[in-house]
């Protein structure tokens, strides 16, 4: 670095010109203090703040028009099923996604959609490398968009018709005329919840009203602050409401008729090697590992019930709820 610094010209906006003399180094810095600090200050604290919130956002959604997230050899998309909001999908999910970072040595990110439908159709235009999905949407998407079965969890899901602790309610006929919330109309529990009140002589938007909440715990949410008189959420979820004391006490109705539980599925950014792999780590995870402990945590907070294969006879048991949902889905068209 010289001693001295020669002069320099400042040409200010309004085209003055005057020379700067600097000197020394230590000089020319202090007047680099000077204009950065006290006059651009502002600029530079805006931008650092920008930066820090797209950095900090850990889940997002992407704009309807994009064709596909960028993607990498060595980046996963992980497409979450929007059963719950955000925050509680990133609690509930994050864990496991390191886990399958660390066993196929790739970064994993998270992504979701914000609603059923608009993760139907990301996961048809092949956003996601990776899903964790309702069991209709994973023999949907195996059926019509070539993704491959990876695993699923061994416990059978249910939906849980639920009302407030202190209601009236005893029975399902007993909910005639009332407000039913459910979590979208292509969940897998509000098509089986629309069956079991076929069942018992209720007609939706008829005998009873139906509406519709962005995700499961919305929907329980809205019977617990009153604004709902029953609602439908995926089987032992209500219990997590009860147990955060957050909101009224909530009490289990009726129960709707099982399907298989979710799956993981794999696009054709991931190979048949790896989806052996990663079947095997999450099947059977080393005991006191990290990955079993990510496992043992969703399997607390999610009630899916241990990760197993998938059978021949759970595909064919879901044809009639895919039916239904092919149907709705041309509905929508």
């Amino acid at each position: 670095m010289p001693a001295t610094w020669p002069s320099i010209k400042i040409i200010h906006r309004r085209s003055i010109t005057r020379t700067v003399s600097f000197g020394k180094p230590s000089n020319f810095m202090n007047f680099l203090v000077d204009k950065i600090y006290r006059k651009r200050i502002k600029t530079v604290c805006g931008l650092i703040m920008s930066i820090a919130l797209i950095f900090a956002t850990p889940i997002t959604a992407a704009p309807g028009n994009e064709n596909r997230f960028p993607s990498g050899d060595n980046v996963i998309y992980f497409g979450i099923l929007p059963y719950l909001s955000s925050t509680a999908l990133i609690k509930t999910w994050r864990p496991l996604a390191d886990y399958i970072g660390r066993t196929l040595h790739k970064k994993v990110i998270i992504k979701t959609a914000p609603n059923f439908l608009s993760f139907l159709e990301r996961t048809a235009e092949g956003r996601y490398d990776l899903l964790m999905t309702a069991p209709h949407f994973a023999a949907l998407a195996v059926k019509n968009h070539g993704y491959r079965i990876i695993a699923g969890h061994g416990n059978e899901l249910t939906g849980d018709l639920v009302v407030a602790e202190t209601s009236r309610f005893q029975s399902i006929p007993d909910l005639r005329g009332k407000t039913i919330a459910m979590p979208g109309r292509l969940a897998a529990v509000s098509m089986l919840a629309e069956l079991l009140l076929k069942q018992h002589g209720l007609m939706p938007n008829k005998d009873v009203l139906i509406s519709f909440t962005p995700a499961h715990n919305t929907a329980l949410i809205a019977v617990a602050e009153g604004r709902a008189d029953a609602a439908v959420a995926v089987g032992g979820l209500y219990r997590r409401i009860n147990a955060s004391n957050k909101f009224a006490q909530l009490r289990r109705l009726a129960t709707t008729k099982k399907i298989p539980h979710v799956m993981y599925i794999a696009g054709p950014a991931i190979s048949a090697d790896e989806i052996t792999v990663l079947r095997h780590a999450l099947i059977s995870p080393v005991p006191g590992s990290p990955g079993a402990m990510a496992i043992s945590q969703i399997k607390a907070n999610f009630n899916g019930g241990d990760i197993t294969i998938v059978s021949a006879d759970a595909l064919q048991r879901l044809r009639p709820v895919v039916s239904l949902l092919e149907s709705q889905l041309l509905k929508n068209e």
